[in-house]
Protein backbone atom coordinates (compact mmCIF):
# COMPACT_ATOMS: atom_id res chain seq x y z
CA UNK A 1 0.00 0.00 0.00
CA UNK A 2 0.97 3.63 -0.42
CA UNK A 3 0.72 5.29 2.98
CA UNK A 4 1.16 8.83 4.30
CA UNK A 5 1.91 9.67 7.94
CA UNK A 6 1.81 13.17 9.44
CA UNK A 7 3.67 14.31 12.56
CA UNK A 8 5.06 17.79 13.16
CA UNK A 9 8.45 16.96 14.72
CA UNK A 10 10.01 13.52 14.97
CA UNK A 11 12.86 13.20 17.46
CA UNK A 12 12.84 9.97 19.51
CA UNK A 13 14.92 11.60 22.24
CA UNK A 14 11.93 13.85 23.07
CA UNK A 15 9.53 11.15 24.21
CA UNK A 16 7.49 8.03 23.56
CA UNK A 17 5.18 9.39 20.85
CA UNK A 18 8.13 10.50 18.69
CA UNK A 19 9.80 7.11 19.19
CA UNK A 20 6.58 5.38 18.18
CA UNK A 21 6.23 7.36 14.93
CA UNK A 22 9.85 6.67 13.96
CA UNK A 23 9.50 2.96 14.72
CA UNK A 24 6.18 2.74 12.88
CA UNK A 25 7.65 4.26 9.71
CA UNK A 26 10.50 1.76 9.83
CA UNK A 27 8.23 -1.22 10.34
CA UNK A 28 5.86 -0.20 7.56
CA UNK A 29 8.62 0.09 4.95
CA UNK A 30 10.15 -3.16 6.20
CA UNK A 31 6.79 -4.80 5.54
CA UNK A 32 7.00 -3.66 1.92
CA UNK A 33 4.79 -0.57 2.00
CA UNK A 34 5.58 2.82 0.50
CA UNK A 35 5.67 5.48 3.23
CA UNK A 36 5.64 9.28 2.94
CA UNK A 37 6.16 11.18 6.20
CA UNK A 38 4.90 14.79 6.31
CA UNK A 39 6.82 16.71 8.98
CA UNK A 40 8.38 20.09 9.69
CA UNK A 41 11.38 18.67 11.46
CA UNK A 42 12.98 15.29 12.05
CA UNK A 43 16.16 14.03 13.60
CA UNK A 44 18.81 13.14 11.05
CA UNK A 45 19.49 9.43 10.74
CA UNK A 46 16.21 8.35 12.35
CA UNK A 47 14.68 7.09 9.09
CA UNK A 48 15.99 4.72 6.48
CA UNK A 49 16.22 5.83 2.86
CA UNK A 50 13.01 3.95 2.12
CA UNK A 51 10.99 6.46 4.18
CA UNK A 52 10.23 9.46 1.99
CA UNK A 53 10.21 12.62 4.11
CA UNK A 54 8.11 15.54 2.86
CA UNK A 55 9.10 18.86 4.43
CA UNK A 56 6.18 20.99 5.65
CA UNK A 57 7.77 24.42 6.01
CA UNK A 58 6.97 25.94 9.42
CA UNK A 59 4.82 29.09 9.35
CA UNK A 60 3.78 31.43 12.13
CA UNK A 61 5.23 33.51 14.95
CA UNK A 62 3.67 31.67 17.89
CA UNK A 63 3.66 28.02 18.95
CA UNK A 64 -0.11 27.82 18.54
CA UNK A 65 0.05 29.40 15.10
CA UNK A 66 2.72 26.93 14.01
CA UNK A 67 0.62 24.00 15.22
CA UNK A 68 -2.41 25.23 13.29
CA UNK A 69 -0.48 26.10 10.13
CA UNK A 70 1.26 22.73 10.12
CA UNK A 71 -2.10 20.94 10.16
CA UNK A 72 -3.44 23.17 7.36
CA UNK A 73 -0.34 22.89 5.16
CA UNK A 74 0.14 19.17 5.70
CA UNK A 75 -3.43 18.50 4.64
CA UNK A 76 -2.99 20.64 1.51
CA UNK A 77 0.24 18.86 0.54
CA UNK A 78 -1.30 15.42 1.03
CA UNK A 79 -4.31 16.34 -1.11
CA UNK A 80 -2.00 17.68 -3.84
CA UNK A 81 0.01 14.45 -3.88
CA UNK A 82 -0.87 11.31 -5.77
CA UNK A 83 -3.47 8.93 -4.37
CA UNK A 84 -2.73 7.31 -1.04
CA UNK A 85 -4.35 4.05 -0.04
CA UNK A 86 -4.51 5.33 3.54
CA UNK A 87 -3.28 8.38 5.45
CA UNK A 88 -2.50 8.32 9.18
CA UNK A 89 -2.43 11.36 11.46
CA UNK A 90 -1.34 11.91 15.05
CA UNK A 91 -2.30 14.42 17.73
CA UNK A 92 -2.82 17.91 16.17
CA UNK A 93 -3.69 17.09 12.55
CA UNK A 94 -6.91 16.41 10.70
CA UNK A 95 -8.13 15.22 7.32
CA UNK A 96 -6.53 11.77 7.59
CA UNK A 97 -8.24 8.44 7.01
CA UNK A 98 -6.96 7.12 10.33
CA UNK A 99 -6.20 9.17 13.45
CA UNK A 100 -4.03 7.88 16.30
CA UNK A 101 -4.35 10.41 19.17
CA UNK A 102 -1.16 9.39 20.98
CA UNK A 103 -1.67 12.17 23.52
CA UNK A 104 -5.24 11.08 24.28
CA UNK A 105 -8.09 13.59 24.60
CA UNK A 106 -7.31 17.18 25.67
CA UNK A 107 -10.35 17.42 27.96
CA UNK A 108 -9.36 14.19 29.72
CA UNK A 109 -5.83 15.46 30.13
CA UNK A 110 -7.10 18.72 31.66
CA UNK A 111 -9.32 16.77 34.07
CA UNK A 112 -6.37 14.63 35.11
CA UNK A 113 -4.05 17.61 35.53
CA UNK A 114 -6.59 19.28 37.81
CA UNK A 115 -6.44 16.26 40.13
CA UNK A 116 -2.85 17.14 40.94
CA UNK A 117 -4.23 19.93 43.11
CA UNK A 118 -6.16 19.48 46.33
CA UNK A 119 -9.93 20.10 46.07
CA UNK A 120 -10.71 23.72 46.83
CA UNK A 121 -9.02 26.97 45.92
CA UNK A 122 -5.85 25.48 44.38
CA UNK A 123 -7.74 23.18 42.01
CA UNK A 124 -10.21 25.96 41.18
CA UNK A 125 -7.36 28.36 40.48
CA UNK A 126 -5.74 25.86 38.13
CA UNK A 127 -9.01 25.32 36.27
CA UNK A 128 -9.58 29.08 36.04
CA UNK A 129 -6.10 29.60 34.60
CA UNK A 130 -7.00 27.23 31.78
CA UNK A 131 -10.29 28.98 31.18
CA UNK A 132 -8.41 32.30 30.89
CA UNK A 133 -6.30 30.95 28.05
CA UNK A 134 -8.95 31.07 25.29
CA UNK A 135 -6.63 30.85 22.30
CA UNK A 136 -5.22 27.52 23.43
CA UNK A 137 -8.68 26.18 24.20
CA UNK A 138 -10.06 27.46 20.91
CA UNK A 139 -7.16 25.99 18.99
CA UNK A 140 -7.50 22.53 20.45
CA UNK A 141 -11.30 22.65 20.32
CA UNK A 142 -11.14 23.62 16.65
CA UNK A 143 -8.64 20.90 15.83
CA UNK A 144 -10.56 18.21 17.69
CA UNK A 145 -13.83 19.24 16.05
CA UNK A 146 -12.24 18.56 12.66
CA UNK A 147 -10.53 15.38 13.78
CA UNK A 148 -13.70 13.79 15.13
CA UNK A 149 -16.27 15.30 12.76
CA UNK A 150 -18.58 12.34 11.91
CA UNK A 151 -18.98 13.60 8.34
CA UNK A 152 -15.28 13.05 7.69
CA UNK A 153 -15.58 9.37 8.58
CA UNK A 154 -12.09 9.21 10.07
CA UNK A 155 -11.34 5.95 11.84
CA UNK A 156 -9.91 6.48 15.32
CA UNK A 157 -7.28 4.24 16.89
CA UNK A 158 -7.58 4.34 20.69
CA UNK A 159 -4.38 3.14 22.31
CA UNK A 160 -6.33 1.87 25.32
CA UNK A 161 -9.86 1.20 26.49
CA UNK A 162 -9.46 4.22 28.77
CA UNK A 163 -8.94 6.47 25.74
CA UNK A 164 -11.87 4.82 23.98
CA UNK A 165 -14.04 5.77 26.95
CA UNK A 166 -12.79 9.36 26.84
CA UNK A 167 -13.51 9.60 23.11
CA UNK A 168 -17.06 8.39 23.58
CA UNK A 169 -17.80 10.36 26.77
CA UNK A 170 -16.08 13.67 26.10
CA UNK A 171 -16.14 13.94 22.30
CA UNK A 172 -19.23 11.84 21.55
CA UNK A 173 -17.36 9.69 19.02
CA UNK A 174 -19.47 6.76 17.87
CA UNK A 175 -18.18 3.40 19.07
CA UNK A 176 -18.12 1.95 15.55
CA UNK A 177 -15.51 4.53 14.50
CA UNK A 178 -13.05 3.47 17.22
CA UNK A 179 -10.60 0.58 17.06
CA UNK A 180 -8.61 -0.23 20.21
CA UNK A 181 -5.02 -1.06 19.27
CA UNK A 182 -2.61 -0.82 22.24
CA UNK A 183 0.75 0.88 21.84
CA UNK A 184 3.82 -1.14 20.93
CA UNK A 185 7.58 -1.11 21.47
CA UNK A 186 10.67 -2.46 19.79
CA UNK A 187 11.91 -4.64 22.63
CA UNK A 188 15.09 -5.60 20.76
CA UNK A 189 16.24 -1.98 20.90
CA UNK A 190 16.41 -2.28 24.70
CA UNK A 191 19.11 -4.95 24.65
CA UNK A 192 22.63 -4.26 25.93
CA UNK A 193 25.73 -6.36 25.30
CA UNK A 194 26.28 -7.32 28.94
CA UNK A 195 23.27 -6.67 31.23
CA UNK A 196 25.12 -7.63 34.43
CA UNK A 197 28.04 -5.32 33.69
CA UNK A 198 25.67 -2.53 32.69
CA UNK A 199 23.81 -2.95 36.00
CA UNK A 200 27.01 -2.86 38.06
CA UNK A 201 28.40 0.19 36.26
CA UNK A 202 25.23 2.28 36.50
CA UNK A 203 24.74 1.45 40.18
CA UNK A 204 28.35 2.26 40.95
CA UNK A 205 28.13 5.57 39.12
CA UNK A 206 25.14 6.60 41.26
CA UNK A 207 26.27 5.33 44.64
CA UNK A 208 24.12 2.20 44.82
CA UNK A 209 25.32 -1.05 46.35
CA UNK A 210 24.76 -4.34 44.48
CA UNK A 211 21.95 -5.44 46.81
CA UNK A 212 20.17 -2.10 47.26
CA UNK A 213 16.51 -2.58 46.35
CA UNK A 214 15.99 0.03 43.63
CA UNK A 215 12.91 1.47 41.92
CA UNK A 216 13.03 3.45 38.69
CA UNK A 217 10.87 6.41 37.65
CA UNK A 218 11.12 7.82 34.09
CA UNK A 219 9.12 10.79 32.80
CA UNK A 220 9.45 14.15 31.06
CA UNK A 221 6.70 15.87 33.08
CA UNK A 222 7.49 15.11 36.71
CA UNK A 223 4.29 16.67 38.07
CA UNK A 224 1.90 14.95 35.66
CA UNK A 225 3.69 11.61 35.94
CA UNK A 226 3.20 11.56 39.71
CA UNK A 227 6.68 12.06 41.16
CA UNK A 228 5.27 14.05 44.09
CA UNK A 229 2.91 11.30 45.36
CA UNK A 230 5.68 8.76 44.77
CA UNK A 231 8.01 10.67 47.08
CA UNK A 232 5.18 11.05 49.60
CA UNK A 233 4.56 7.30 49.51
CA UNK A 234 8.23 6.59 50.20
CA UNK A 235 8.06 8.82 53.27
CA UNK A 236 4.76 7.29 54.44
CA UNK A 237 6.18 3.79 54.08
CA UNK A 238 9.26 4.72 56.14
CA UNK A 239 7.23 6.52 58.83
CA UNK A 240 4.78 3.71 59.45
CA UNK A 241 7.52 1.06 59.57
CA UNK A 242 10.95 2.56 60.32
CA UNK A 243 12.57 -0.87 60.25
CA UNK A 244 11.31 -1.78 56.80
CA UNK A 245 13.76 -2.60 54.04
CA UNK A 246 14.72 0.70 52.36
CA UNK A 247 13.78 1.32 48.74
CA UNK A 248 16.10 3.47 46.67
CA UNK A 249 14.62 5.52 43.83
CA UNK A 250 16.23 6.56 40.54
CA UNK A 251 14.49 9.51 38.87
CA UNK A 252 15.27 9.95 35.17
CA UNK A 253 13.79 12.27 32.55
CA UNK A 254 13.81 15.82 31.26
CA UNK A 255 12.30 18.65 33.25
CA UNK A 256 12.89 20.98 36.17
CA UNK A 257 14.17 18.98 39.13
CA UNK A 258 14.54 22.02 41.42
CA UNK A 259 11.18 21.70 43.23
CA UNK A 260 11.77 18.00 43.72
CA UNK A 261 15.25 18.49 45.16
CA UNK A 262 13.64 20.68 47.82
CA UNK A 263 10.86 18.13 48.31
CA UNK A 264 13.38 15.30 48.77
CA UNK A 265 15.21 17.31 51.44
CA UNK A 266 11.99 18.31 53.24
CA UNK A 267 10.78 14.70 53.31
CA UNK A 268 14.14 13.42 54.57
CA UNK A 269 14.68 11.16 51.54
CA UNK A 270 18.07 12.41 50.37
CA UNK A 271 19.78 9.13 51.31
CA UNK A 272 17.55 7.01 49.07
CA UNK A 273 16.46 9.23 46.16
CA UNK A 274 18.78 9.92 43.21
CA UNK A 275 17.50 12.74 40.97
CA UNK A 276 19.46 11.90 37.84
CA UNK A 277 17.57 13.83 35.16
CA UNK A 278 17.78 13.39 31.41
CA UNK A 279 19.55 10.30 30.06
CA UNK A 280 20.35 10.13 26.36
CA UNK A 281 20.41 6.33 26.67
CA UNK A 282 17.78 5.07 29.09
CA UNK A 283 18.73 1.39 28.78
CA UNK A 284 21.31 1.32 31.61
CA UNK A 285 18.76 2.65 34.11
CA UNK A 286 16.31 -0.13 33.20
CA UNK A 287 18.96 -2.76 33.78
CA UNK A 288 20.11 -1.15 37.03
CA UNK A 289 16.64 -1.17 38.64
CA UNK A 290 14.63 -3.93 40.34
CA UNK A 291 11.17 -2.57 39.52
CA UNK A 292 9.50 0.42 37.84
CA UNK A 293 7.07 3.00 39.27
CA UNK A 294 4.94 5.48 37.32
CA UNK A 295 2.03 6.80 39.46
CA UNK A 296 0.84 9.02 36.61
CA UNK A 297 -2.20 11.28 36.63
CA UNK A 298 -2.72 10.75 32.91
CA UNK A 299 -1.13 8.50 30.30
CA UNK A 300 -3.12 7.19 27.32
CA UNK A 301 -0.89 4.11 27.12
CA UNK A 302 2.62 4.58 28.47
CA UNK A 303 5.35 3.19 26.22
CA UNK A 304 7.93 3.40 29.00
CA UNK A 305 5.83 0.97 31.05
CA UNK A 306 6.02 -1.57 28.21
CA UNK A 307 9.77 -0.95 27.92
CA UNK A 308 10.23 -1.53 31.65
CA UNK A 309 8.22 -4.75 31.48
CA UNK A 310 10.25 -6.01 28.51
CA UNK A 311 13.41 -5.39 30.56
CA UNK A 312 12.05 -7.62 33.33
CA UNK A 313 10.89 -4.89 35.70
CA UNK A 314 7.59 -5.43 37.55
CA UNK A 315 5.56 -2.21 37.31
CA UNK A 316 3.56 -0.10 39.74
CA UNK A 317 1.30 2.35 37.92
CA UNK A 318 -2.20 3.81 38.18
CA UNK A 319 -5.63 3.31 36.70
CA UNK A 320 -5.04 6.67 34.96
CA UNK A 321 -2.57 4.90 32.65
CA UNK A 322 -4.01 2.91 29.74
CA UNK A 323 -1.01 0.57 29.90
CA UNK A 324 -2.19 -0.55 33.33
CA UNK A 325 -5.14 -2.33 31.66
CA UNK A 326 -2.74 -5.08 30.60
CA UNK A 327 -1.18 -5.63 34.05
CA UNK A 328 -2.62 -8.35 36.27
CA UNK A 329 -2.07 -7.25 39.91
CA UNK A 330 0.39 -9.52 41.67
CA UNK A 331 1.47 -11.09 38.39
CA UNK A 332 3.42 -8.35 36.56
CA UNK A 333 3.05 -5.60 39.15
CA UNK A 334 0.31 -3.51 40.75
CA UNK A 335 -2.20 -0.88 39.64
CA UNK A 336 -3.29 1.79 42.13
CA UNK A 337 -6.56 3.49 41.19
CA UNK A 338 -5.37 7.11 41.51
CA UNK A 339 -1.93 8.60 42.27
CA UNK A 340 -3.26 10.55 45.25
CA UNK A 341 -3.92 7.23 47.01
CA UNK A 342 -0.53 7.49 48.66
CA UNK A 343 -1.27 4.81 51.25
CA UNK A 344 -2.08 2.23 48.56
CA UNK A 345 0.98 3.28 46.62
CA UNK A 346 3.05 2.66 49.75
CA UNK A 347 1.41 -0.77 50.09
CA UNK A 348 2.41 -1.62 46.51
CA UNK A 349 5.97 -0.56 47.25
CA UNK A 350 5.96 -2.87 50.28
CA UNK A 351 4.97 -5.78 48.05
CA UNK A 352 8.06 -5.23 45.93
CA UNK A 353 10.37 -5.93 48.88
CA UNK A 354 9.60 -9.67 48.67
CA UNK A 355 12.49 -10.95 46.56
CA UNK A 356 10.82 -14.24 45.64
CA UNK A 357 7.52 -12.67 44.60
CA UNK A 358 9.33 -9.93 42.69
CA UNK A 359 11.43 -12.50 40.81
CA UNK A 360 8.26 -14.28 39.71
CA UNK A 361 6.71 -11.02 38.59
CA UNK A 362 9.90 -10.17 36.68
CA UNK A 363 9.55 -13.32 34.58
CA UNK A 364 5.92 -12.53 33.84
CA UNK A 365 6.84 -8.91 33.09
CA UNK A 366 9.29 -9.92 30.35
CA UNK A 367 6.65 -12.05 28.68
CA UNK A 368 3.99 -9.30 28.83
CA UNK A 369 6.39 -6.58 27.66
CA UNK A 370 7.57 -8.56 24.65
CA UNK A 371 3.97 -9.34 23.71
CA UNK A 372 3.51 -5.61 22.98
CA UNK A 373 5.46 -6.11 19.78
CA UNK A 374 5.46 -3.91 16.74
CA UNK A 375 4.78 -6.94 14.56
CA UNK A 376 1.40 -7.49 16.20
CA UNK A 377 0.66 -3.76 16.40
CA UNK A 378 1.50 -3.12 12.74
CA UNK A 379 -0.54 -6.15 11.68
CA UNK A 380 -3.62 -4.76 13.44
CA UNK A 381 -3.03 -1.26 12.07
CA UNK A 382 -2.56 -2.54 8.51
CA UNK A 383 -5.82 -4.46 8.76
CA UNK A 384 -7.52 -1.14 9.46
CA UNK A 385 -5.63 0.59 6.64
CA UNK A 386 -6.74 -2.09 4.18
CA UNK A 387 -10.30 -1.69 5.38
CA UNK A 388 -10.07 2.05 4.76
CA UNK A 389 -8.46 1.59 1.34
CA UNK A 390 -11.22 -0.75 0.22
CA UNK A 391 -13.83 2.00 0.83
CA UNK A 392 -11.97 4.99 -0.63
CA UNK A 393 -13.11 4.78 -4.25
CA UNK A 394 -15.17 7.81 -5.17
CA UNK A 395 -14.56 9.58 -1.88
CA UNK A 396 -14.44 13.39 -2.17
CA UNK A 397 -11.67 14.98 -0.07
CA UNK A 398 -12.39 18.00 2.09
CA UNK A 399 -11.17 21.36 0.86
CA UNK A 400 -8.30 23.24 2.46
CA UNK A 401 -9.19 24.58 5.88
CA UNK A 402 -9.60 28.26 6.76
CA UNK A 403 -6.92 30.26 8.53
CA UNK A 404 -6.50 30.20 12.29
CA UNK A 405 -7.57 33.85 12.46
CA UNK A 406 -10.86 33.12 10.68
CA UNK A 407 -11.48 30.06 12.80
CA UNK A 408 -10.86 31.85 16.08
CA UNK A 409 -13.18 34.65 14.99
CA UNK A 410 -15.90 32.12 14.26
CA UNK A 411 -15.34 30.38 17.60
CA UNK A 412 -15.58 33.69 19.42
CA UNK A 413 -18.86 34.49 17.69
CA UNK A 414 -20.23 31.14 18.84
CA UNK A 415 -19.20 31.88 22.41
CA UNK A 416 -20.80 35.33 22.50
Amino acid sequence: MRLALTYQRVDPSKGGAETYVADLCGRLVAAGHEVDLYASQWREGVFSREVHTVKVEPRGWTKLGKIWNFAVDAEALRLAADHYDCTIGFINTWGDDVLIPQGGVHAASREANARRFAPGWSRNLYTLSKQLNPKQLLLYRSIERRQYDPERGTKIVAVSKMVQGHLERLLKVAADRVRVIPNAIDADRLRVADPAATRRAFRSDHGLKPNDLTALFVGHNFWLKGLKPLLQSLKLRRDRNPGARPIHLLVCGGGNLGPFRRMVEELGLASVVKLIGFQADIRPSFHAADFFVLPTYYDPCSLVVFEALACGLPVITTGCNGAGELITPGRQGYVVEHPEMVDRLADALDQMTDDGARAGMAREAISLGREQSFDLHVSRLLDLCREVASHKTGRTPHSRTKSLHSELSRENSHRS
